[in-house]
């Protein structure tokens, strides 16, 4: 696949992608989440490292397992993991299926958000393992 074939889709690794779900007709139905990320913030801010949101929206950010590992070590990965914990918990109930992030400029899939934040709590849990 080339990188035009992931254009909607959340990098994650080198080769490592999350998929795009499509919202076609289901706009409407966006619930704001920026109030479910809480203590994520932080970190979230750290990876705006590509552009900012307000201009390229999802693709300003860096969520690879790297860059997730050098933000962290500017933050407390106890708070984070808990954190990410309460978001995965507020989103998966949150009542739509559309979520939006205005600070992300960001319309997404519930399943899409919620396999990001899985994804950094690996990498949160890893680098705790890691010792590092």
């Amino acid at each position: 696949m080339t990188q035009r074939d992931h254009q909607y889709d959340i990098q994650i690794g080198d080769d490592a992608w999350i998929e795009f779900i499509g919202l076609d007709g289901r706009y409407e139905q966006a619930i704001d989440i920026d109030p479910l990320l809480g203590e994520l913030w932080p970190l979230i801010c750290l990876l705006e490292t590509h552009c900012v949101a307000d201009c390229c929206g999802m693709d300003a950010y860096d969520f690879t397992r790297e860059a997730v590992n050098t933000a962290l070590l500017e933050l407390d990965r106890a708070q984070l993991h808990a954190a990410c914990a309460q978001a995965h918990s507020a989103v998966a109930a949150a009542a739509s299926d559309v979520l939006l992030s205005n600070t992300m400029n960001h319309y997404a899939d519930k399943r899409v958000f919620l396999q990001l934040l899985e994804h950094l709590d690996a990498c949160i849990v890893a680098q705790d393992a890691a010792g590092a």
